[in-house]
């Protein structure tokens, strides 16, 4: 009799907290959800990616735009595809031929070279925050004008076929953040949207997924 007591109490509880938990409204809740990535490239298209160093479009003082982009995603490469990453030489000229391309690649028929033309620029913007101003034309109610400096970080991306010596994949990429400290470093502000850039590139060429965000309403 005694076990079937408590047996009957536990049953009770249970449908209690369920009852209760039916009958109650919850708040949102947020969840993370991984998403799979859309990649052009079949899997195994390629077993080697080949990053050159990146044709500059206009030259940024201290710092190597090309070798450093280049540097940089030849070490997030190793980390994430199976396969062989190495780093090569761009063939010269602004435009080279699928001649040039194939001599490059020295019989490596399964590789792909990450190329392209990468740009790195600076804008000194005005921008209103939620500060008192002194008197004057641009006096707002309860406002200020602040300047920001927005880099921008622009990727023309091509990936080549080491086989055929043409684009098999080509996009523009434009990456930009805006800084409080107009002395920011280039150096800093490279390295924040080289890693943005990164997070957009790496599902594309490698189908790998990405994690999102997303609040569950529940009742």
């Amino acid at each position: 009799m005694r076990a079937g007591r408590v047996a009957l109490l536990v049953s009770l509880a249970a449908f209690g907290a369920a009852f209760g938990a039916a009958c109650r409204t919850d708040g949102p809740v947020l969840v993370r959800l991984e998403m799979p990535g859309v990649s052009p490239f079949a899997a195994g298209a390629f077993e080697e990616i080949v990053v050159t160093d990146f044709a500059a479009g206009a030259p940024v003082a201290g710092l190597d735009l090309g070798r450093e982009l280049q540097t940089y995603l030849a070490a997030e490469l190793r980390r994430a595809f199976k396969g062989r990453v190495s780093a090569g030489a761009r063939p010269p000229g602004a435009a080279p031929s699928p001649a040039a391309w194939r001599e490059a690649a020295a019989g490596r028929e399964g590789a792909v070279f990450l190329t392209g033309v990468v740009g790195l620029t600076s804008q000194v913007r005005i921008a209103v925050q939620d500060a008192a101003l002194p008197e004057g034309p641009f006096k707002l109610p309860g406002r200020g004008l602040i300047e920001q400096v927005r880099w921008t970080l622009t990727v023309d991306l091509e990936v080549v076929s080491a086989r055929t010596g043409e684009p098999a994949f080509r996009k523009d990429y434009r990456e930009t953040r805006d800084y409080g400290e107009l002395d920011k470093p280039v150096e800093f502000a490279f390295s924040d949207l080289a890693a943005v850039f990164r997070g957009r590139l790496l599902p594309t060429l490698l189908g790998v997924p990405t994690f999102e965000s997303r609040t569950l309403l529940r009742r």
